[in-house]
C-alpha cells in the first residue's frame, strides 16, 4: 500500500514514552517512517480551506502534522537509546500523515486539492501530506505499472 520505499515494519509502536504511532515503517536506507492515520470521511473541520484566491490546508491538516512533528522531535531526542534497544535509525526519520478523502468538499475539485496538500508538502520538511484517495490513487498507479504522468 505504502509503495516499495518500505521494508518492513518497525516491532514497536511505542518507541518514545508518551507516544504511540499508528504504523511505524522501515525505509529502504533503514531510517523510520511512521504514518499517522486520521479520519479519511469524518472529520471534525474542513481539509482545505480558502484564503484569497487559493485553497489552503485547514486546521485539521496543521494539527495532524503538528502532531507528526512532536512524534519525530521525540524520536530525535531519542536517537541513541532507539539505536541501541532497536536498532532503529530516526536520524532521517520522516512522517507520512493520511487525512481526509476529496469527497469532503464535493464544491473543490480534487485536482485543487491535491494542489494546496503539494504546494504545503513542498514547504514542510520531513512530513508529508496525503488523502487517502491520493494514497489509494498511487497503490493503483504502482501496480499498474503505470510511469510519471
Amino acid at each position: 500500500m505504502f509503495g516499495g520505499r518500505f521494508v518492513g515494519e518497525a516491532a514497536h509502536r511505542r518507541l518514545v514514552p508518551g507516544d504511540e504511532v499508528d504504523i511505524p515503517l522501515i525505509r529502504g536506507d533503514g531510517a523510520l517512517h511512521i504514518v499517522e492515520l486520521k479520519r479519511a470521511m469524518s472529520l471534525k473541520g474542513p481539509l482545505v480551506k480558502r484564503h484569497r484566491n487559493s485553497w489552503v490546508p485547514a486546521a485539521q491538516v496543521h494539527e495532524a502534522v503538528g502532531q507528526g512533528v512532536n512524534y519525530l522531535t521525540g524520536l530525535d531526542e531519542s536517537r541513541e537509546r532507539l539505536r541501541a534497544d532497536f536498532g532503529i535509525e530516526t536520524r532521517r526519520a520522516s512522517a507520512l500523515v493520511l487525512v481526509g478523502h476529496p469527497a469532503l468538499h464535493p464544491q473543490v475539485p480534487e485536482e485543487e486539492i491535491n494542489e494546496a496538500l503539494r504546494t504545503f508538502n513542498s514547504h514542510v520538511t520531513r512530513v508529508e501530506v496525503l488523502t487517502y484517495k491520493e494514497l489509494l490513487d498511487n497503490a493503483e498507479r504502482s501496480l499498474a505499472g503505470e510511469g510519471p504522468v
